[in-house]
Formats: C-alpha cells, sequence, structure tokens
C-alpha cells in the first residue's frame, strides 16, 4: 500500500496541491492526507481548474444545442460540484449557528439556512444565465478563484482554526502577511485580466465583506470557523457573478 511518505517523494512541491485537492474538492487520494498542512496558495490555485471544468460543462451543453441558460446554469452546478458543496454546506452550517438551531453531522438545515441558500443560489442563477458564452470561461474561472482568495484572506487576518470537522472544507495554514499581499496581488492581477477594471470592484466588496464577517465571528464566538470561511467565500463568489453582469 502506497503511504503518504511515497506520495510526498513522488510529488515533491506538488504534494501541497494534492493536499489542498483532497481537502477541497471531492477528489478522493490514494492515501490519507487531510490532516497535512494545507497550503493557502495551493487552496486558492485550484480554483482555475474548477472553473475550467464548469466552462467546460458549460460550453459543451451549449455546442450540442442545449438552451444557453440552461447550460449556463448546468455550468454552475458543476462548479458548485467540483467544489464539493463546500460554500452551500457553509451558509447552511453558518445560518443554523446564528439562529441556535441544534449542531451535528446528520442534522437537517433549519428553516433560516434552507431560504439563505435558496436565496443566494437563486442570485447565482439569475447572474450567470446574464452573462454571454463569450464570458463564461473568464466567469467561472474568477467566480471560483475569488471565492477561495475570500476564504483564504479571512483566515490570513485571524487565529488559526483549530476545528475538529474541517477534513473537508476551505481551511488552510493563515499565511503571513507578506504571502496574504503577494496571493491578493495575484489574484487582483489575474482578475483585472479576465474581467477588466470592473474586477478590481469585486475584490473590494470581497475583502470588506471578509473583514466585517471576521469581526462579526470574532465578536460572536471568539474565534473563526470553517462554516465563516466557506461564507467570506460565498460572498467572493457572488460579488463576481454579480459585477460580471455589467462587464
Amino acid at each position: 500500500m502506497t503511504t503518504r511518505e511515497d506520495w510526498q517523494r513522488r510529488l515533491g512541491p506538488l504534494y501541497g496541491g494534492a493536499v489542498a485537492l483532497v481537502s477541497s474538492t471531492p477528489w478522493r487520494w490514494p492515501t490519507e492526507v487531510g490532516d497535512d498542512t494545507r497550503s493557502s496558495g495551493w487552496i486558492v490555485a485550484l480554483g482555475v481548474p474548477i472553473g475550467l471544468v464548469a466552462w467546460l460543462v458549460a460550453t459543451a451543453l451549449a455546442k450540442i444545442g442545449v438552451a444557453t441558460p440552461i447550460a449556463a446554469l448546468v455550468g454552475l452546478a458543476a462548479l458548485t460540484l467540483a467544489s464539493a458543496a463546500l460554500v452551500e454546506r457553509g451558509i447552511a452550517d453558518r445560518v443554523d449557528r446564528l439562529v441556535g438551531q441544534p449542531q451535528g453531522q446528520a442534522r437537517s438545515p433549519g428553516v433560516p439556512a434552507v431560504l439563505a441558500l435558496v436565496f443566494t443560489t437563486l442570485i447565482r442563477a439569475a447572474a450567470i444565465v446574464m452573462v454571454p458564452p463569450a464570458h463564461w470561461l473568464a466567469v467561472l474561472v474568477m467566480t471560483a478563484v475569488v471565492g477561495r482568495w475570500a476564504a483564504v484572506f479571512l483566515q490570513g487576518l485571524g487565529d488559526p482554526i483549530v476545528d475538529q470537522d474541517v477534513r473537508r472544507s476551505l481551511v488552510a495554514t493563515p499565511t503571513p502577511a507578506w504571502l496574504t499581499a503577494a496571493l491578493s496581488l495575484a489574484v487582483a492581477a489575474l482578475t483585472v485580466f479576465a474581467l477588466g477594471k470592473v474586477g478590481i470592484v469585486a475584490l473590494v466588496v470581497t475583502a470588506i465583506a471578509a473583514f466585517a464577517l471576521g469581526l462579526d465571528a470574532q465578536r460572536r464566538e471568539g474565534r473563526l470557523s470553517a462554516p465563516v470561511v466557506s461564507v467570506a467565500a460565498a460572498i467572493g463568489e457572488l460579488a463576481v457573478l454579480i459585477v460580471a453582469t455589467s462587464s
């Protein structure tokens, strides 16, 4: 049986990408890496292939004659599936915590959580339907990238997350200030290239909202958590999709 050490030796510097892949997507690796250190850079970088997969699905459907709005919606659904629905599960968990719902692995989301999911899903769906097919690639890739950047950005500002249930999540090792800044600049450059200057609006809105979300979490619970990080990612994704409708 291949061990963790074997994979570390085979993949070398790419092993961090494997850890991020297993921890933030539905991908299953041949060995257990869930407890390994998760690189913030890899968490963000994986947004590119996730967005690319979503674009390929949407484009393939459009090519075979499926109506453009349906193809766009399926592409957005593929993005959600490729991200293991981490954003959606995080929103539901966070809303349930805020309204005092009982926590637990087997519970079902409460009514407020379901309403929040329906609301955010409708906004995402309406936005992607309004995006021209020629812009799907840029928008879907940046949706995934900016969402993941928001999660990493928030963790760079706060204390390390010590939740037990973070095996599959957007939780990463908090980055030092210089690396958080470097990641932010890289994402900003990619966003401007893909969406134009209007993309900066999405990043600014996301950063402000993530900061406010972190302050609220610290005030209410005294710490960040995996659901809070997922909500930050949801804000980033929504910001890109909404801004994309005006470009």
